[in-house]
């Protein structure tokens, strides 16, 4: 068995076809189908299913996995090496929520190829837990994201941390009674029930938070729209649209001076609405250089001055 032979396997088990796979590798149908064969026999087990399209079979599902993760700790020794070669072009690859890659990269990208001119950045942007299962099947070496709960054999490092406040546009509170706004016992609570909410996506951290404290308020409230990109909801929120929740930071880098002036930010206190945005690369992967010192530039370039170092938590549950 060598590794050629795993690539053919993987590429055939990704297209469930001898001829579409083997026009990706650039080799003829024979050869491919040769391969295989050759694979099983060693083997001794069948890996396809041979009807149209091609299946795997239990065996070849049980060495799907082992071939998946021999590609990916050879793509890593491949990339340590590069590493090591001075002046060569090294990549890394960054995934980052769509909701955060246009506030975070930018910058980060432009402060990190000053000292870094030969590295190739490829970003990333997807939902939490897509970036979690890209980098557990070695699609992305470094994530930034918020990590809920415990992730198995992910090391997460901290980064920044950012609060979910409620925005509200100052226009909207025109339209409630002086009377009732000096009723309220929780002024969060008490717009929730009163004003239109532009709710985002609960893939995200805000959408999971939001939804939080509308089950702890009890509050059933009145939705005007529902969007996936927190951009759009927060330049609904910034037009009058509705009021919504979104990270500070976020609010603050994507709005002007004079469209903050028009909104009340509303905090809630006695309620966990802080969260860290955290580094997230796989645990026993190799010291890389690359990778750590763009993770320094990140915090060079975002993090509050004079913040002691980050913790380190290398999650196994």
């Amino acid at each position: 068995m060598n590794f050629q032979s795993i690539q053919y396997f993987l590429q055939t088990a990704k297209r469930k076809s001898f001829s579409l796979a083997a026009q990706d590798l650039y080799i003829t149908q024979q050869t491919l189908s040769a391969s295989v064969a050759s694979l099983e026999k060693e083997l001794g087990c069948r890996l396809f299913v041979r009807h149209v399209p091609l299946e795997l079979t239990y065996a070849g599902e049980v060495f799907l996995r082992h071939a998946m993760a021999l590609q990916e700790s050879y793509e890593r020794m491949e990339r340590d090496f590069k590493a090591l070669r001075s002046g060569e072009r090294s990549r890394l690859r960054v995934g980052v929520t769509a909701n955060r890659g246009w506030m975070i990269m930018p910058p980060l990208i432009q402060a990190f190829r000053r000292e870094h001119p030969l590295a190739e950045i490829e970003v990333f942007e997807e939902h939490n837990d897509d970036l979690l299962e890209s980098l557990y099947e070695g699609r992305i070496d470094l994530v930034i994201a918020s990590f809920f709960g415990m992730t198995r054999g992910i090391v997460t490092e901290d980064f920044f941390e950012d609060e979910i406040v409620l925005a509200v546009p100052k226009s909207l509170l025109k339209d409630i009674p002086e009377a009732d706004r000096q009723e309220k016992e929780d002024e969060g609570f008490f717009l929730l029930k009163k004003l239109p909410l532009l709710m985002s996506s609960s893939r995200s951290a805000s959408g999971q938070i939001a939804r939080d404290l509308i089950r702890q308020s009890g509050i059933v409230p009145e939705i005007s729209v529902r969007s996936g990109n927190m951009n759009t909801i927060i330049e609904l929120c910034a037009r009058g649209e509705g009021i919504c929740f979104c990270p500070e930071r976020v609010l603050k880098t994507m709005l002007t001076e004079d469209q903050m002036e028009e909104l009340k930010l509303v905090r809630f206190p006695e309620h966990d609405t802080r969260y860290m945005i955290r580094f997230g690369y796989l645990a026993g992967d190799t010291p890389w250089q690359l990778r750590n010192e763009f993770m320094e530039t990140a915090r060079a370039v975002f993090a509050p001055a004079g913040k002691k170092e980050p913790d380190k938590t290398e999650e196994n549950t």
